[in-house]
């Protein structure tokens, strides 16, 4: 049986992937995108089905759901520029966005990584904190989101658009909901949570913490650096370490306070 490496790990150190602000973004995004998804497509069912489960609340029925899938997508947009402007103004966010852009490395380790899925190379590359399907699917996901939102407020104001470019944006809209949702529903849910080690899920969404064996199998980079990092933490400390001693803290409390000049 494959080792797993996820939260029943015997390795109990833990690492913070995310931030809670980033958790957060990460939340509101996608169980609004579940949530519209869900209130749009019923908008696709045939009006006979709907009237036979509601009867005469059909109506009512069809109006909450316009409702509910506005208040969503505000929701969606309100989110998203939290995310955009955490990626401006904080260090952190900065940071995350420097390395989500994509590189020549990137395109090697696809190739390299596909060869050794297949069973061509015995090679298996080794991923920084992003690897080079996170970065795709971060990037797709940006672009969908604009299309999405920017169609979506086009269809909202139809009647200050001309016909035309409503009926064109209510297909882009659909298209891209759908796709969307294949791509999460199928790329991201195995990637992240179905697939061997990580089954039945990673549940850093929750708490933004991974464990340490995690990291190290699945970005190594990331872990050999965090782990230098440490190792140079530690020396420091152990430099200093006389400063921990009841003599020497005995010799620092009694030092007389300097007197103001």
């Amino acid at each position: 049986m494959a080792r797993k490496w996820g939260r029943r790990s015997e390795d109990q150190q833990y690492f913070a992937r995310l931030s809670r602000a980033e958790v957060w973004q990460h939340n509101i995004v996608w169980i609004s995108f579940v949530l519209l998804v869900a209130t749009g497509m019923m908008s696709l069912i045939p009006t006979d089905w709907v009237t036979t489960m509601f009867g005469s609340y059909t109506t009512q029925v069809y109006y909450y759901r316009r409702i509910a899938h506005l208040v969503l997508a505000v929701l969606l947009i309100a989110g998203s520029i939290w995310h955009l402007a955490y990626g401006a103004l904080t260090e952190a966010g900065r940071q995350m966005l420097k390395d989500m852009i994509p590189t020549y490395t990137d395109a090697i380790q696809m190739k390299q990584n596909i060869q050794y899925m297949l069973g061509m190379s015995d090679f298996k590359p080794k991923f920084d904190r992003f690897d080079y399907r996170e970065k795709m699917e971060y990037i797709f996901g940006l672009i969908g989101t604009t299309v999405i939102v920017l169609t979506g407020i086009v269809m909202t104001f139809a009647p200050y658009f001309p016909k035309f470019m409503v009926d064109v944006c209510g297909t882009f809209h659909l298209c891209e909901a759908t796709l969307a949702s294949i791509t999460i529903a199928i790329w991201h849910f195995y990637a992240i949570h179905w697939k061997p080690g990580q089954f039945p899920q990673d549940t850093s969404w929750l708490d933004g913490m991974v464990t340490m064996d995690h990291l190290k199998h699945e970005h190594p980079l990331q872990w050999e650096r965090v782990m230098r990092e440490r190792e140079t933490a530690k020396k420091r400390s152990d430099d200093f370490s006389f400063l921990d001693t009841p003599s020497t803290k005995r010799q620092f409390n009694n030092l007389p306070e300097m007197e103001e000049e």
